[in-house]
């Protein structure tokens, strides 16, 4: 008799042991979901990127609140930048378990990436990948690149005309009058 009871109860332990973590597994699972911005096609023209959204669920696909959801971009090639210049942003996600990333900034790099996105919620996680493309606009021409401007050019060039100018004039005559030369709204005065 003991020896049925032994054996009823170790089959009994046996099935807990196995159904409750099986249960507990399922229970725990989160799940990142893409609402918004894969897909995107960032304009590198007027630097503007296309803001993803990212909701956490749990496996009953309630929204979880808190967990931590890190984004990484690729460090070479078509790419953007989070907050203007890190490749790697982190969030919390709010009481609908959403998150929204602004400041992303597109680079002058056109084609295709994939952004990495991973979510952290009390030691579970998930991760996905959100496509998106850097482009110029349909009718734009080229990426404008930064650097120095026309008007930068144009004050440099009108500052050495001057120089230049002025030290021919300054090889004549000492003793002459000196001479004004006007270009714009700069004038120099040089001896003739």
């Amino acid at each position: 008799m003991a020896h049925l009871f032994f054996q009823v109860l170790a089959v009994s332990l046996s099935v807990l042991l196995i159904a409750a973590p099986a249960a507990q597994g399922l229970d725990a699972a989160i799940q990142i979901r893409v609402l918004a911005g894969d897909g995107g096609i960032n304009n590198i023209n007027n630097n503007v990127a296309v803001e993803p959204v990212i909701e956490v669920v749990d496996s009953a696909g309630k929204p979880v609140s808190k967990a931590t959801v890190t984004l990484r971009a690729p460090a070479s090639g078509p790419s953007v930048t989070f907050f203007g210049a890190s490749r790697v942003a982190t969030m919390t996600t709010d009481d609908q378990g959403r998150v929204r990333v602004s400041g992303m900034l597109p680079n002058t790099q056109e084609g295709s990436f994939q952004i990495e996105v991973e979510a952290e919620y009390n030691n579970m996680a998930a991760s996905t990948a959100i496509t998106q493309s850097n482009a110029v606009a349909p009718g734009d021409p080229r990426p404008k690149r930064r650097g120095i401007g026309w008007r930068m050019i144009a004050a440099i060039s009108a500052a050495a005309t001057v120089g230049i100018v002025a030290a021919a004039l300054r090889g004549q005559s000492e003793t002459a009058s000196p001479t004004t030369i006007r270009l714009g709204s700069v004038s120099v005065s040089a001896p003739r």
